[in-house]
């Protein structure tokens, strides 16, 4: 009996499992980030202290000529 192994749709299989659990545990923390960052505006707002949002600027690794 031969059996054989298909790597591409394990690979599709694993990705999907992994993709679905992230959407489960992320999406919660993600809505709740959000709420937090609504209370903090409105306090702020309330207390005369809202400030800008700050700018979080990530470089690019750059590349060397070869």
């Amino acid at each position: 009996m031969s059996t054989s192994f298909d790597g591409k749709a394990f690979g599709v299989e694993i990705v999907s499992v992994v993709k679905d659990y992230l959407e489960r545990t992320l999406s919660p923390l993600a809505a709740r980030i959000e709420q937090l960052e609504a209370r903090i505006v409105l306090l702020e707002a309330q207390a005369g202290t809202a400030k800008a949002k700050p700018t979080i600027r990530i470089t690019a690794p750059s590349r060397r000529a070869e």
